[in-house]
């Protein structure tokens, strides 16, 4: 009888953890990874994106099947940081730029994208890293190549009104990040 209250018991827990509901992407929670990205028609553009230009939309699709892009985050201080799994120096700035985003109140926004790895190989980064900001897996590599990312970690930040502010290629530190996130307009 023992037994078999125990095993309803652990049978319950099991099912109730199961029906919970999913923990959010963001400062409370793991990161979302974008399963799908894509360039978007960029006017046959093909040079470096310069400071004061518009930077270059890019649509991405999340696991839920929402699809978003970069231009939906006008209003909004965006930080673009191009990165892979195997970079030594993107993952010692993760940490960096995890934290100022989240002194941001919200007033910025950083998008990961990923150059040319697996979604299944994302993941167990960022949990690894404890990165809770969005990270796009961009297998083709477009978006990366339209950016002129070819050395990594390469960051854009990008204005309210979607023009760049700055480009950075190499590693970034809070300081730097926190800076940089201050000037933007």
């Amino acid at each position: 009888m023992r037994r078999y209250l125990l095993i309803m018991i652990l049978t319950t827990l099991a099912l109730a953890a199961c029906g919970g509901a999913p923990v959010p992407a963001g400062p409370a929670g793991p990161a979302s990874v974008a399963p799908e990205s894509k360039i978007l028609a960029d006017a046959g553009q093909s040079s470096i994106p310069q400071v004061g230009e518009a930077a270059p939309d890019f649509s991405y699709t999340t696991a839920d099947g929402a699809t978003h892009k970069l231009s939906d985050l006008r209003g909004k201080k965006v930080l673009l940081n191009f990165w892979a799994t195997w970079c030594g120096p993107c993952r010692s700035e993760m940490p960096d730029i995890q934290q100022a985003i989240g002194e941001s109140a919200g007033a910025a926004v950083v998008l990961g994208v990923n150059k040319a790895e697996e979604p299944q190989v994302i993941g167990p980064f960022a949990q690894e890293l404890k990165v809770t900001f969005p990270l796009i897996a961009n297998r083709d590599g477009d978006i990366a190549a339209r950016y002129a990312a070819q050395l990594l970690p390469t960051s854009y930040f990008i204005n309210t009104d979607g023009t760049i502010g700055l480009r950075k290629t190499g590693l970034m530190n809070y300081t730097f990040i926190k800076n940089h996130l201050d000037l933007l307009k």
